[in-house]
């Protein structure tokens, strides 16, 4: 898996999903930005057929939007997808990309997240190599002003263009619509865990369920 890290201090809670100055890769050319993961993920890139060229492509995209990658995530389970964590004026924003073709394009971008993603950690941006049939692209974080009570999860399937979310606000929990067909339980599953993850300062956290879900189908 790889794993490309700008700056050393995003690995705390960042609100608004910005860095304290701007990193050195938001400004500098896209070439700067392959040859740094070229250098850190060269086993990725082989296992994934991504080139320095298509980094470059990557790069020319994330600057055209003003973004700041956070980290770059290519696992052997993913390909040919690459998915990416960024951030820039409004907050967190997910980007994967798919190379098909020889060429390497946006296949989803989730725009900028807002609450309850308001706050949140890089290492709660994950990617699950069994949601079902399919792989997925796992992201948490909370409100900064009630990061215990105010908190959500999102999940999104590459192959087959799926999007799911589920979020905890006090005693409230509200899940996407989709997520009541018992054929998604896996994608419930893979949620709850993102949110456990987020609440992992709570050892006996047990993510509520979406209304209307029992604990069997769960």
């Amino acid at each position: 898996m790889c794993r490309s890290r700008v700056n050393g201090s995003e690995r705390g809670r960042l609100q608004g999903g910005q860095m304290s100055r701007r990193s050195f890769i938001a400004w500098a050319g896209p070439w700067v930005l392959a040859a740094v993961l070229l250098a850190s993920a060269n086993t990725a890139l082989g296992q994934n057929g991504y080139t320095g060229a298509d980094l470059q492509r990557m790069g020319q995209w994330l600057q055209s939007y003003h973004l700041e990658l956070y980290r770059l995530e290519m696992p052997p389970f993913a390909s040919p997808y690459a998915a990416a964590l960024t951030s820039g004026k409004h907050g967190w924003r997910i980007v994967v990309f798919l190379r098909d073709g020889g060429v390497t394009n946006v296949n989803w971008d989730s725009g900028f997240l807002k609450r309850p993603f308001e706050a949140a950690s890089s290492d709660n941006f994950v990617l699950m190599p069994e949601v079902g049939a399919n792989f997925g692209v796992s992201f948490s974080g909370c409100d900064a002003r009630d990061c215990a009570g105010n908190y959500g999860a999102l999940l999104y399937l590459p192959w087959s263009h799926r999007f799911f979310q589920k979020g905890v606000a006090g005693h409230s929990v509200a899940c996407s619509q989709s997520l009541l067909d018992p054929a998604n339980a896996k994608a419930v599953q893979a949620l709850d865990a993102a949110l456990k993850r987020q609440q992992a300062s709570d050892p006996h956290y047990v993510a509520p369920s979406c209304p209307g879900v029992s604990p069997v189908a769960r």
